[in-house]
């Protein structure tokens, strides 16, 4: 681990490696992970770029594209396919980080469309790749229709000579959910109808043939912007970026509202017990928005397992400059989860280094699921199981699922303890989201009595204060809060890099 300090405001990183003393103040780190003296200066701070990319990564992860369709095809590499405009391009990827350009994989001449190639989706089924996709033919509507390749690096080439939804308005958004049962359906949003005094785009989906390119039944809707956060975009209102996945026999139903050119485009969810519907939305939408000022409008996107299928992930855009906003997006990806009520959240979005996808990192993963946790207080209405529960605190209406301690500020801590000596490659600190826990400093007592101190907390959301252990042995670490500036103090996350 060659970890370099820089004086940026990023993430603050320690070091503990090979020392006899049994009290440190962090300090600069060279290349050969010396020990940190009590006269060096505490808490550098390093550059993103210096971060080990063999365990981090940071968005976004694809510099130019917008609402990427991505999959894991049986031979278990990825493939993303952003909107495009003459035609669409694919990347491929192993590790959800790194991407490879592969080209224009459906050109304007296999296709009826001559422009505008928006928001594909791409599946695999029975030994071919189907995309579905909307674009525009002269001066006519966005109408969907499929494409069909034996690659997933294509060529794609039309199945229909006309579009398979050749209705008289205009529809965009495809997303193809194959169910256990083997039945398939076709979510797709129409584009902006009249409603009223309003335009409105709304979530349909229809059952489809198992040749991929016919309809088996009528569309039904089933989701219309109705709460108030998918309200923000004037007197067009949008539910469009259809995504679906099916978790412990509940639908999950996931897309996007508000104008993709502002920063209020967000994504929200709904759930079923039917993949026809009714869905019902969750009260605390949305789950991927911009609440400051360094990311703009992250929103329509994918739903992907990690390599090791242990982790769910989500792959949306952002504006690539937060202040202007407008069409120019780049692609992210951050972690998904569910909480024990089946509830859904998004680590995201992040601009910080974060631990890579799960089974990309060799032996090291995150221990902290592995130890017991034991606190100092908890206030009531809060949990110490919050701290290594995957969910880290980015926005301050899920501030109930930090911990808290009770009437103690500095002093607090929390402390992870696993039955046998593990080696730790590195610690993770997150702070809770809310202005009422503002923490300056921490610092961390291992098992042997050795102490870290002064470790800084960064003041972008989601980034953690990242503690570099140089693989020790140890079998409890204890997260003590030195200095606050509120009456209240607690943390929402801590990942224990280990083996």
């Amino acid at each position: 681990m060659k970890w370099k300090p820089q004086f940026i405001t990023v993430i603050a990183v320690l070091l503990l490696a090979g020392c006899t003393s049994t009290e440190q103040t962090a300090g600069p780190m060279n290349d050969a992970l010396q020990p940190a003296r009590p006269t060096e200066p505490a808490a550098q701070l390093m550059n993103q770029s210096d971060l080990p990319k063999d365990l981090f990564y940071s968005n976004p992860v694809i510099k130019s594209g917008a609402d990427p369709s991505v999959i894991r095809t049986s031979d278990g590499k990825y493939y993303a396919y952003p909107t495009g405009g003459s035609g669409i391009k694919g990347y491929s990827s192993s590790d959800l980080v790194q991407w490879k350009d592969e080209g224009q994989v459906l050109k304007a001449i296999d296709s009826f469309g001559d422009k505008n190639f928006w928001a594909p989706h791409v599946v695999e089924y029975k030994s071919k790749y189907y995309m579905f996709y909307s674009a525009v033919k002269g001066e006519e509507k966005m109408h969907i229709n499929v494409a069909v390749a034996d690659s997933p690096k294509g060529p794609f080439k039309d199945m229909l000579k006309e579009p398979l939804l050749n209705y008289e308005y205009g529809t965009i958004d495809p997303y193809i959910l194959v169910d256990d049962d083997g039945k398939i359906y076709l979510y797709y949003s129409n584009n902006l109808l009249p409603f009223g005094d309003k335009k409105i785009s709304d979530i349909n989906v229809v059952e489809l043939n198992e040749d991929m390119s016919s309809l088996k039944g009528k569309p039904v809707s089933v989701s219309k912007p109705e709460q108030s956060w998918e309200k923000q975009s004037g007197s067009n209102e949008w539910n469009e970026g259809a995504a679906v996945l099916k978790h412990d026999g509940t639908y999950y139903l996931m897309f996007s509202a508000n104008c993709y050119c502002n920063r209020k485009y967000s994504v929200g969810y709904a759930t079923s017990k039917s993949p026809t519907g009714p869905f019902v939305k969750y009260k605390d939408n949305p789950i991927l928005s911009a609440d400051h000022t360094k990311v703009s409008g992250p929103g329509h996107h994918s739903i992907i397992l990690s390599p090791d299928g242990k982790e769910w992930w989500i792959m949306y855009h952002t504006h690539a400059d937060a202040k202007k906003g407008g069409g120019n997006r780049q692609l992210n990806i951050d972690r998904v989860g569910f909480r024990r009520d089946g509830s859904m959240y998004v680590n995201g979005p992040i601009i910080t280094g974060q631990m890579r996808p799960s089974g990309t990192t060799g032996k090291w993963k995150n221990i902290a699921g592995d130890a017991a946790i034991t606190v100092s207080s908890i206030k009531q209405g809060f949990s110490e199981k919050a701290l290594n529960d995957g969910e880290i605190g980015l926005y301050k209406r899920f501030e109930r699922y930090d911990w808290v301690a009770s009437n103690e500020t500095a002093g607090a801590w929390a402390q992870l303890t696993w039955p046998n000596q593990r080696v730790v490659k590195a610690v993770m600190i997150y702070k809770s989201a809310s202005g009422l826990r503002s923490i300056h400093t921490g610092k961390l007592i291992l098992d042997d009595g050795t102490e870290i101190k002064n470790i800084e907390f960064p003041t972008e959301p989601g980034a953690a204060a990242i503690v570099n252990l140089a693989e020790r042995k140890v079998k409890s670490i204890k997260v003590v809060i030195e200095k606050t500036a509120t009456n209240e103090t607690g943390l929402s996350e801590i990942v224990i890099i280990g083996e």
